[in-house]
């Protein structure tokens, strides 16, 4: 073989040995990972993240972190004990202690997965959102007061818990307002209040209210001088029926601040301070904190008047002072009254209260305790447009039975009962004063506390239409007088 050939023939071995001993290498997605190694062979992915090891790479994986689930359907395709999130807040329903975000957990939501319902109050299978009766005591919701707790009697204590609380607010005028705030509470235990660390109440201190439903108000005016817990019996027995009650201390006409030569200022502002009681509770009732959506500012308030709180809720009920009836009360020496009359008038060119009226259109009843009026209000009585109760005692010496006859006279159409306790004296339904002057030899404090206490329950719930509430009648006692029925 000539020479060129067999040089041809070694080069075509050469080259032939060289493409059979050389491996081929593929990399499709140019990831730099060839085929046979790449987790995803036909998509880029040189991180080759594979979060369940399972040789198939995150980016073409259906199922990344092998629940079951495909990650198009996963709420959490990398974790797997999560896979739904309901309430779309990034947090996994089986960790999730509010899954639908309704805002109650879900130990304690009866329908978990449901964000437009809650509650079963009556455990009846049906959601309070569709039912017509959530407690199920009979009553229709449209007219069941509380329609989240059963009607109970109304001969005792209610289904609530008595709660209370001591707040100051700043008025309108200037000065700061202490007001005592009665309530129903869910709580079970705290300190039994002693109010201002003299007389031992049965409400429990500085707990929550339990608005979760709307409550009825009552607003409570204290005699002169007393103070604000001068009733706090009858404002915790009314919490247990579900109301909320305020008392504010009327300045210079408490125990502690009573200045007699501000008298005729006093009486005067002290419809001022029940109305801007009552807005600072509309207030709160509008803002976030303990009283938020508490009660219904539409449907007012009832008043509750003991001794010179009785002119205040007469004040408040449209009741008038005429300047000519306190010149003829200061004219006449006969009057026991006459004194006090002839101070306010003395007092009228600064005071500027002929003819004076502080009427409040949200007030719907009223209940007077001994009700004081000096004959600072005589026929401006009559301007009086609410219906009011009215219990005196027969011994009281201080609203003797003949000043508050000439009252109930006044009242007309307005008057709805008029009771006189006998052998009782004027702090039959303030304790304060028993505790101050003694109440030696004349009917039983506990017993006015409660008879008193039922009359205003049975009273007031007649007055909102409560269920049943027609069934009772006003209690027939050995201890009570009726005059006007």
């Amino acid at each position: 073989m000539p020479r060129s050939g067999i040089v041809l023939l070694m080069s075509m071995l050469f080259l032939s040995s060289s493409v059979v001993g050389c491996v081929s290498t593929s990399d499709v997605d140019l990831d730099e990972i060839e085929d046979s190694k790449d987790n995803c062979p036909d998509i880029f992915n040189p991180e080759q993240l594979d979060f369940d090891s399972d040789k198939i790479g995150d980016l073409c994986d259906l199922d990344d972190d092998n629940d079951g689930i495909l990650d198009e359907n996963d709420s959490h395709p990398l974790d797997f004990d999560e896979s739904s999130d309901l309430d779309g807040d990034g947090i996994g329903d089986n960790s999730d202690v509010d899954i639908d975000g309704d805002g109650v957990e879900n130990s304690l939501d009866y329908y978990p997965y449901d964000p437009y319902e809650k509650w079963d109050t009556d455990s009846d299978g049906i959601p309070n959102g569709i039912d017509t009766d959530d407690d199920g005591d009979g009553w229709n919701d449209s007219v069941d007061p509380f329609d989240l707790t059963p009607v109970t009697s109304l001969l005792e204590d209610g289904p609530f818990k008595s709660g209370t609380m001591e707040i100051i607010f700043t008025s309108p005028r200037g000065h700061e307002v202490t007001l005592q705030i009665w309530y129903p509470t869910k709580d079970e235990s705290s300190d039994v209040v002693i109010y201002d660390n003299v007389l031992p109440g049965l409400a429990l201190k500085d707990t929550k209210p339990d608005c979760s439903e709307p409550r009825p108000v009552t607003i409570y005016s204290h005699g002169f001088p007393s103070i604000r817990w001068g009733s706090a019996y009858m404002m915790e027995s009314l919490a247990t029926h579900g109301f909320i009650s305020i008392a504010p201390n009327h300045k210079y006409g408490t125990v502690f601040d009573f200045d007699i030569d501000k008298f005729p200022n006093h009486i005067l502002s002290r419809p001022q301070d029940i109305i801007e009681s009552f807005d600072w509770l509309v207030n709160q009732n509008n803002i976030s904190g303990d009283f938020f959506n508490c009660i219904l500012p539409e449907e007012g308030y009832s008043m509750i008047g003991q001794s010179t709180g009785g002119y205040t809720s007469m004040m408040i009920s449209g009741a008038k002072i005429y300047s000519s009836d306190i010149e003829s009360t200061c004219n006449d020496n006969s009057s026991e009254f006459s004194e006090v009359n002839c101070h306010i008038l003395s007092e009228f060119s600064n005071l500027q209260i002929s003819d004076f009226s502080n009427p409040d259109p949200r007030i719907r009843f009223a209940l007077l305790l001994s009700p004081w009026n000096g004959s600072v209000l005589n026929s401006g009585i009559s301007s009086v447009s609410v219906p009011m109760v009215v219990l005196v005692g027969s011994a009281d010496e201080t609203t003797t039975v003949s000043e508050v006859n000439n009252t109930v006279s006044k009242l007309g159409e307005n008057l709805l009962n008029y009771a006189v306790f006998n052998n009782s004296g004027h702090y039959a339904f303030a304790p304060i004063g028993c505790l101050a002057y003694g109440c030696d030899g004349l009917l039983d404090i506990n017993i006015s506390e409660n008879l008193s206490s039922r009359i205003a329950i049975i009273s007031l719930a007649k007055q909102l239409n409560w269920p049943e509430s027609d069934s009772y009648d006003l209690p027939q006692s050995e201890h009570i007088t009726w005059k006007y029925d």
